[in-house]
């Protein structure tokens, strides 16, 4: 994933998120994962091991203004359905 939220800035993290999920041009679903970086971590592997999600799909971890707290994003294009 592309996109990357700032590390440092004057705004709170949900600002930053809201900024770059309003960025990303074609309609997509979104995940956000916010806390602790082992716990973001264990998620985002445990949603791999569930067929969910890749793990090289999420963004990298990235400092959020709260201290020991990190946010990670996964964007998946939405599918348009089938008109046949």
């Amino acid at each position: 994933m592309s996109e990357k939220i700032p590390a440092q800035t004057d705004r709170t993290p949900a600002v930053s998120v809201a900024d770059v999920l309003g960025n990303l041009g074609k309609p997509a679903n979104r995940m956000i994962l916010v806390g602790d970086p082992k716990w973001v971590n264990g998620i985002i592997h445990s949603l791999h091991s569930f067929g969910i999600a890749e793990v090289g799909t999420w963004s990298k971890l990235t400092r959020t203004r709260n201290p020991g707290e990190v946010i990670s994003i996964l964007k998946r294009s939405r599918k348009q359905p089938d008109r046949t």
